[in-house]
C-alpha cells in the first residue's frame, strides 16, 4: 500500500466502513486498483475491499471521473446513441431510435472484460458501436452512420464487413446464413433470396415425398422385425429414378448451405446499398436538402430485421410439411 495525495479522496467513502475521508484522516491507496482505504480499515479487512475483482482488471475511478464517464457522447444537436447514432435530445436516457441507453459507461482501455477474458484497446466509444469505424465515414458514397441506423441489429459486426466488401476481399463469411440457409435472408429483409432459396429446397424435396408413400408402407410392413434389431433393406418398386436422386439432392442442399454462408453478407451488403440510396433520392428535396429525422425514421422502419417474417415461414413450412404427410397416411388408407 502507498500513501496518495490526500487532497484527491477528501469526500471520497471508504469502501470498507462507507464514512468519508476528511483532511485529517490516514489513507492508503491499493497499488493494484488504486482504491484509497481508512489505514486501520485495511488492516482490519486484510486486503483491499476489491480484491475479488482484481482478476478481472478492476480499476477504481474517483467518483467525478466516473460520472464523466457516464455521460453520452454528445454534438451538437443532442446526444449520439451509442449503438445506431441517432441524434436524441440532450437530456435522454434511451435512444429514441432504437432503445438503447444513452449512458453507458465505456470499458476502460486496455482493461479485462467483466467475462474475465482481455478487451483490449477500445477506442473511441462512439466508433466501438460502428465496429470501430468512425460514423462518418463513406462507404460506396453512403455513411457508416446511416448504414448502422439500416441494419440495426449487430451494426457493429456488419460494418467492417461491408468495409471489407468495398475493398474487393472477396471471402467475408456468415455463419448464421450457413446453418439457418433461407430463414436467415427472411430475418434480413431479403425477402426475394430468400424465397429463391425456399423454392429451391421444396423442390428438392420432391423426389424424397414420391419415395414416401411406398418408403412408409415398407416401414409398417417391416416395423416388427425392426423393433427386434433386424433391419430390412428398402428396395422401392417405383420411382427408382427419385430413390436414386435423393442422396444426390441432399449434396446439392448442404452445397446451397455452403454458399448462402459465403455469399450473405455480400447480398445483404448490396440490399443495404440499394435501399439507402432508395430512400435518400426520397426523402431529397431538389436543392438536395431533406429533413434527417425523417430519413431516420424512414432507414429504420424500412430497415432493421423482421421476426415476424421468419415466424410465419417457418409456420407455413411445417403446415407444408405436415400435410403432406397428411396425403402420405391418406394414401395408406
Amino acid at each position: 500500500m502507498e500513501v496518495d495525495d490526500l487532497a484527491n479522496y477528501v469526500g471520497v467513502h471508504c469502501p470498507v466502513c462507507d464514512k468519508r475521508f476528511t483532511d485529517t484522516d490516514d489513507i492508503v491507496v491499493c497499488p493494484i486498483c488504486g482504491a484509497p482505504h481508512h489505514r486501520d480499515c485495511y488492516q482490519q479487512l486484510g486486503h483491499c475491499a476489491f480484491e475479488e475483482l482484481h482478476i478481472q482488471g478492476h480499476v477504481w475511478q474517483h467518483p467525478d471521473e466516473q460520472s464523466r464517464a457516464e455521460e453520452p457522447f454528445q454534438q451538437e444537436g443532442g446526444a449520439v446513441c451509442p449503438s445506431c447514432g441517432a441524434v436524441n435530445p440532450p437530456d435522454g436516457l434511451f435512444c429514441q431510435v432504437c432503445g438503447t441507453p444513452l449512458r453507458r459507461r465505456p470499458q476502460q482501455e486496455g482493461s479485462f472484460s467483466f467475462g474475465g477474458g482481455f478487451a483490449g484497446p477500445t477506442g473511441n466509444p462512439y466508433t466501438a458501436a460502428f465496429g470501430g469505424i468512425d460514423p462518418n465515414e463513406q462507404l460506396e458514397g453512403v455513411s457508416a452512420r446511416d448504414i448502422a441506423l439500416f441494419v440495426g441489429n449487430n451494426s457493429q459486426y456488419f460494418l467492417p464487413r461491408f468495409k471489407m466488401i468495398a475493398e474487393k476481399r472477396f471471402f467475408v463469411p456468415n455463419f448464421a446464413a450457413l446453418f439457418c440457409n433461407f430463414a436467415y435472408f427472411f430475418y434480413r429483409k431479403m425477402y426475394w433470396v430468400g424465397g429463391i432459396l425456399l423454392l429451391i429446397d421444396a423442390l428438392l424435396q420432391i423426389p424424397s415425398f414420391l419415395v414416401a408413400q411406398e418408403y412408409t408402407a415398407w416401414l409398417l410392413a417391416n416395423l416388427k422385425d425392426i423393433s427386434m434389431g433386424i433391419v430390412p433393406v428398402f428396395t422401392p418398386q417405383v420411382h427408382l429414378w427419385a430413390y436414386s436422386l435423393i442422396p444426390v439432392l441432399r449434396l446439392v442442399t448442404f452445397g446451397l448451405s455452403i454458399l448462402a454462408g459465403l455469399f450473405a453478407n455480400h447480398l445483404y451488403w448490396r440490399h443495404v446499398l440499394a435501399n439507402i440510396r432508395r430512400i435518400k433520392a426520397q426523402f431529397t428535396a431538389a436543392d438536395g436538402s431533406w429533413d434527417d429525422k425523417l430519413y431516420s425514421d424512414a432507414l429504420v422502419q424500412r430497415g432493421h430485421t423482421s421476426k415476424k417474417a421468419v415466424a410465419i415461414v417457418l409456420v407455413c413450412c411445417a403446415v407444408a410439411y405436415f400435410g403432406c404427410c397428411f396425403l402420405v397416411a391418406l394414401s395408406l388408407l
